[in-house]
């Protein structure tokens, strides 16, 4: 009976050491350090575990919070504060007001020019472009069509074809085309008349048509024979039937002191020709 008291107190007295130990009260029993030791190697490398990953997940949430407030929620207000610029060319300005204020933009007219398609007193052209994306509350500037810029063309009857042709282009007109005419009544290169007329008012830029003289046309005649004629002979004749002696050519092995006479031409005796037209001799004996 007494050995089996002086065990139980033997183990009481172990237990309140342990407790003891923990609270940093001096040991009671020898083997105390002892069991101090065993149960520090077994409770530290748990605890090291517990705050490592404590501190890994205090680190993740820090992270997280500075992601969200200064990178994410800047991005998410800024998004909500921009818009897209509206399609505006074309569009009258006073219902580019309604479409501006619809896209959550101001505008603002800043110049008016001519534009020969675009109707007066609507868009001709907006800055920023269209679907370009800008803040809430920006201004587009606008330039507004003046209509068709409408000029005056000058006379240009009378005057040579190149002379006309620059005054033309001067005035803001361009030159499509040019048909050329014989008459009797207008010197050759010069204007007959033009379409639009001189001082007729069109857009600027628009083509005009121009009559242009080619002088009387030319009288047709019935060309000679000029065949044992000498060279200066036929080349009275040519020249008297308002024709040009284009050349002269002169057979090789002519006899010395025969007389030289043509003996081929071009045109041939008998063809037609106009007023003008050359003719080729070969002088032979």
């Amino acid at each position: 009976m007494r050995e089996s008291t002086s065990t139980s107190e033997s183990t009481v007295a172990r237990l309140l050491g342990r407790v003891l130990g923990r609270h940093g009260s001096n040991p009671t029993s020898g083997d105390a350090p002892e069991t101090d030791a065993r149960e520090r190697r077994r409770v530290g490398p748990a605890v090291r575990r517990v705050l490592l990953h404590m501190s890994a997940v205090f680190a993740a949430v820090v992270c997280a919070a500075l992601l969200v407030n200064y990178i994410i929620m800047p991005i998410i207000v800024r998004r909500g504060d921009l818009t897209v610029t509206p399609d505006l060319v074309g569009v009258p300005v006073v219902e580019a007001q309604k479409m501006a204020e619809a896209a959550g933009v101001n505008i603002r007219v800043d110049a008016e020019r001519p534009d020969p398609t675009v109707p007066v007193g609507s868009v001709a052209f907006q800055t920023p472009r269209v679907g370009t994306e800008i803040k809430r509350g920006r201004t587009v500037g606008l330039i507004v069509s003046s209509g068709a810029d409408m000029r005056n063309l000058p006379m240009l009857t009378g005057l040579n074809a190149r002379q006309a042709q620059l005054d033309a282009e001067h005035a803001g007109f361009a030159i499509e085309d040019v048909v050329e005419v014989h008459t009797n009544h207008v010197e050759r290169g010069r204007v007959i008349g033009t379409d639009p007329g001189g001082g007729a008012v069109r857009p600027l830029g628009t083509g005009v048509r121009m009559l242009v003289s080619l002088g009387p046309r030319p009288v047709e005649l019935m060309m000679p024979s000029l065949v044992g004629k000498t060279a200066e002979e036929a080349r009275l004749v040519v020249e008297a039937l308002g024709l040009v002696t284009r050349s002269v050519k002169f057979e090789r092995g002519r006899r010395r002191g025969s007389r030289e006479v043509v003996v081929t031409q071009d045109p041939v005796g008998g063809s037609h020709v106009v007023e003008g037209e050359g003719v080729t001799l070969r002088i032979g004996s």
